[in-house]
């Protein structure tokens, strides 16, 4: 079996978040990482290749928007 593709979850409801990254992991196919803040959700974010990102619009610290716009400002794709 291929190596699970990592997926950057950003959302500050733990609970969502949790359940999210157990339906992503199910099958083997994914291997989440959580991030509950914008902050950290960026720090993950450059820290390695996303398969893609999920990002809550209302974060506690900012706007899921502006990180996605500051991600590609950086290069991330």
């Amino acid at each position: 079996m291929p190596s699970a593709k990592r997926v950057l979850l950003v959302d500050e409801d733990e609970m969502l978040r949790a359940s999210l990254a157990e339906q992503l992991s199910a099958d083997g196919a994914y291997e989440p990482v959580e991030a509950g803040t914008c902050a950290e959700g960026r720090r993950k974010g450059l820290e390695g290749l996303y398969e893609f990102m999920l990002l809550d619009v209302s974060l506690p610290d900012g706007d899921g928007r502006a990180l996605a716009r500051g991600f590609r400002e950086e290069g991330v794709t």
